[in-house]
């Protein structure tokens, strides 16, 4: 029986040498191959781009017109599309973002109606609203180098199916005309929209707002994934001259540089401005009381203001009549950019605090983010004030701020969007975190030296493992399949950098290979892996085990404390 048993001993040891050798134990530092994309020519495995390396290119010329009193946009573009990727394209594919308003879009049909769900981006919150509340992009004409083509709207999506195939190198005008009735931001959670006051007059913020072409990658090709609200865009780099006709009192705010100011601005205002570019603290150019003074006179005119912008991946813009306007000139040790005007535009209820705090608040972001990733490389940067709670477009964004501290905490960080992702340009529909976290991660440091080490405490608090115990994902989630959006797209992404910074790497480390990173990626489009890799090639570590654990798999901290003597 000895004997025999132990045979069978010997028998199962040589059968199953793994289990016996590691029974259940998993590696939690094994590398990251089975999650890793292989190398190529356009992505190398240092986590740079190559000289393989493409992206589209797509310029827009655009005409829009406001219609205050129907609280409705009409415009047309002229798209110039460049195929830079080495594949025949038969099809493009265009973003209608204004379609999630629809009432039978994805977003609106997938809503609950419980108390303790938050209502996703472009959901209806007021029932009237709904009922009354024709959305989406409606009487969509297209025109392929002047003909007419052939279209398929697919929710948030539409393709254009092409009569000639486009090569390689080759480019494609692409003609819209469209039009849409502009959201009420108070009755429905946006990213844009109107809010209205009681002396009758209203601010406009605009994004979203005219058809974009959709991103095409090495990797994933089209990224045309349905708009649902909380997963934002991706989107390509292009040139922008934009002409906007708005009521002839009213003031614009806008993405890119104003070309035609002697047409849309008076003596005063040029003069003004002019002097503010070489003030370091913000002066008017729109005063309170010129702005009181528009608010009661309604012109029945029109102005068309002209904007241009370069290497941008997107364009917003705003317009009311009741815009205070402020202006102050930042310099930096910049070759391209040595002066960038920073700017505010807010109503006289956003007064006092507004024209104290907003445009500084403009320029300390513009400071120590550029210490942290490189200088601003813009000509303007703007914040405004309206119904939009924080969003972020190049060189302008959209604030709420009530507060000193609230004012200076959300332009901050939008702002700091500027450089992720609207130069290092993530695709926010499929790894938030990449955007959102790396931005609360240089925000971290930009609120500690605005308000000190002791006044800067960070919301360690909301940390806590057990607090998100219902939304066990990893960070490396797309955002639209988070509950726990706030913690695992911002505060865990941002304090997993900090953790690598300061206790992992090392300060002297982390920065060279931060660095490396996003001036490799400027203008370009990384993927998680190429940051990966690049991180662990400048830093000279093994940091797959970090990735792993903190980005790609749901785990959480679980040490406590079992006892005290």
């Amino acid at each position: 029986l000895l004997f025999l048993c132990l045979c069978s001993m010997s028998i199962n040891l040589f059968a199953h040498p793994i289990d016996q050798s590691k029974g259940s134990f998993e590696d939690k530092f094994r590398q990251l191959d089975e999650i890793f994309p292989d190398p190529n020519q356009y992505r190398a495995a240092t986590g740079e781009p190559t000289k393989l390396y493409w992206q589209q290119q797509a310029d827009y010329k655009i005409e829009v017109e406001l219609f205050e009193n129907q609280r409705s946009l009409k415009g047309s573009e002229t798209i110039t599309y460049k195929n830079n990727s080495p594949l025949v394209l038969n099809y493009i594919w265009i973003q209608l973002d204004q379609n999630i308003f629809k009432k039978d879009s994805i977003s609106n049909l997938a809503k609950t109606f419980s108390s303790t769900e938050k209502i996703s981006f472009g959901q209806l919150k007021n029932t009237n609203f709904m009922e009354k509340f024709e959305g989406g992009m409606r009487n969509i004409h297209i025109h392929i180098n002047g003909d007419d083509a052939q279209f398929t709207t697919v929710g948030t999506m539409l393709r254009i199916d092409l009569a000639e195939p486009l090569e390689e190198q080759e480019n494609l005008e692409i003609e819209i005309d469209w039009e849409y009735n502009i959201p009420d931001a108070t009755s429905v959670r946006a990213r844009n929209g109107y809010e209205s006051f009681e002396d009758g007059n209203d601010i406009f913020l605009i994004a979203q707002w005219y058809p974009r072409v959709v991103a095409f990658s090495d990797y994933e090709g089209w990224h045309n994934k349905e708009f649902v609200g909380n997963g934002e865009f991706t989107l390509e780099f292009g040139e922008f001259e934009v002409a906007i006709t708005v009521p002839a009192d009213h003031i614009v705010s806008s993405t890119g540089t104003l070309q035609n100011d002697n047409k849309v601005l008076s003596q005063t205002q040029r003069d003004r401005l002019k002097k503010a570019a070489t003030m370091d603290k913000a002066s008017f150019i729109v005063t309170p009381d010129e702005a009181l003074q528009n608010e009661s006179s309604r012109s029945e005119k029109k102005k068309t203001w002209l904007f241009k912008a370069e290497n941008v991946r997107d364009f917003a813009w705003a317009s009311s009549r009741k815009f205070i306007w402020d202006a102050a000139g930042y310099r930096q040790d910049s070759k391209d950019y040595p002066l960038v005007m920073a700017m505010s535009f807010y109503p006289k209820e956003g007064e006092p605090l507004w024209s104290k705090y907003s445009t500084e608040a403009v320029m300390h972001t513009m400071k120590v983010y550029s210490k942290y990733t490189f200088d601003y490389p813009y000509p303007t940067a703007q914040s405004v004030n309206g119904p939009v709670g924080g969003m972020e477009y190049p060189m302008i964004v959209f604030c709420r701020g009530s507060s000193h501290e609230g004012l200076f905490n959300v332009t901050d960080h939008e702002v700091g969007h500027n450089w992720f992702p609207m130069i290092v340009n993530t695709d926010e529909r499929r790894h938030a975190w990449m955007d959102e976290g790396f931005n609360t991660f240089v925000n971290h440091y930009s609120l500690e030296n605005f308000y000190g080490e002791r006044e800067h405490k960070p919301d360690v608090s909301k940390y806590i493992a057990s607090k998100f115990m219902h939304d066990l994902k990893a960070i490396n989630t797309p955002p639209d399949l988070l509950k726990s959006r706030r913690h695992l797209s911002y505060r865990k992404p941002g304090y997993g950098m900090q953790f690598l910074r300061e206790e992992i790497l090392g300060e002297e480390r982390f920065d060279a290979a931060w660095k490396e990173y996003i001036h490799k990626w400027a203008f370009k489009s990384p993927r998680p892996a190429d940051f990966y890799r690049c991180m662990e090639n400048a830093s000279g570590m093994d940091l797959q085990w970090f990735f792993r654990g903190f980005f790609e798999e749901p785990m959480q901290l679980d040490q406590g404390i079992e006892d005290v003597k």
